[in-house]
């Protein structure tokens, strides 16, 4: 039975990973004949998920908005380093730009931690609301820094895993160690639960829980699944204890390197961009849970108690990054935002 079930997990993880029919008109070229050559780099894996929808979505419309006059060369799967190694090629020039992370987001601009806070939206309908709302302001913040935001995806609402036992008090936090990947924001919020953790990067969080080093982690399912991490996860708890955006940036350098008219064609379709691919995120990461759940990786299930007590050690993490990631008049915008739109929405 445990190898029927891996059998059955490996299948869809397989469907969720690889698209049949990629569109990889603007990867496969050499750029030979480009005016523009751009370096991008990222963790994700190519033709993996996320990766996937780049190939899929973002690269077929550089090839038509730019006419094949924009070349993107991009080093797939960490082969430059991780998200902190991504952001300072960036910084120094090295690098046009890349694809990023949560934790990579906050990095590139300190102001995407606002999305991230912990038991902030409720449903993907909230998030698509703030993103239209406020990505203007966000745009702005990246342009201080010297980027171009390009498109605002999703990684997903991630996940509580755990390899040793069910997470569903803050009793049971405060028995567990967890990687903790993520960055000020994610360490701020286990001390809060009163949790233990590890301190690690990115290629190093698998080996982490594998080796036992620490026994739990929040991340996405379509890296829990992509890592196959379900061997040694026992219990995923889906509340939606963050939203984690994985955004695609340029340097403004290399971003005002381009034609007006090419940025203007851009820009025009960046909301289709965005829609299209987080769609995609959404579906894959819904299948990677699904898949795992199918395999034998139980789902636990909190009481409406557990969960008060978990979210009011939790929401004074919004306070804690005021003034160091983001401004006072930012978070009060957001929050405005949010409570117009739960008045309008059932």
């Amino acid at each position: 039975m445990k190898q029927y079930k891996l059998l059955i997990l490996c299948i869809l993880v397989f469907c969720v990973f690889f698209g049949a029919d990629s569109a990889l008109a603007a990867s496969m070229t050499n750029g030979s004949t480009a005016t523009y050559k751009w370096k991008f780099a990222t963790l994700a894996p190519r033709g993996v998920g996320w990766a996937k929808q780049v190939e899929e979505i973002l690269f077929p419309a550089i090839m038509e908005e730019c006419q094949g006059d924009l070349f993107v060369k991009v080093y797939w799967g960490g082969v430059l380093g991780d998200d902190k190694d991504v952001v300072a090629m960036i910084q120094d020039g090295r690098l046009s730009g890349g694809g990023f992370a949560g934790q990579g987001a906050a990095l590139l601009c300190p102001e995407f931690v606002l999305f991230e806070l912990p038991f902030l939206f409720n449903n993907y309908a909230e998030v698509d609301y703030i993103k239209e709302k406020m990505q203007p302001a966000l745009d702005k913040a990246c342009n201080r820094k010297g980027i171009k935001l390009i498109l605002w995806n999703d990684q997903d609402f991630d996940q509580i895993y755990s390899t040793s036992r069910p997470i569903s008090t803050l009793e049971d936090f405060k028995e567990s160690t967890f990687i903790a990947w993520y960055g000020p924001l994610e360490e701020r919020l286990l001390h809060r639960l009163g949790a233990s953790t590890l301190r690690v990067d990115v290629p190093q969080a698998t080996s982490a829980l594998r080796q036992g080093k620490a026994n739990a982690g929040i991340g996405p399912a379509i890296w829990v699944a992509g890592t196959q991490l379900y061997s040694v996860v026992r219990y995923v708890n889906p509340i939606k204890i963050r939203y984690s955006p994985a955004p695609i940036a340029a340097s403004l350098d290399s971003w005002r390197s381009l034609p007006e008219d090419y940025r203007s064609s851009l820009m025009s379709r960046q909301k289709e961009l965005q829609d299209a691919f987080c769609q995609g995120v959404r579906r894959d990461n819904d299948k990677s849970l699904q898949a795992m759940l199918q395999y034998g990786v139980e789902e636990v299930r909190l009481t409406q108690g557990a969960l008060k007590q978990i979210r009011s050690k939790a929401l004074p993490t919004w306070e804690d990054m005021v003034g160091s990631m983001y401004s006072r008049e930012l978070l009060d915008e957001m929050l405005m935002h949010l409570e117009t739109y739960r008045a309008q929405t059932p």
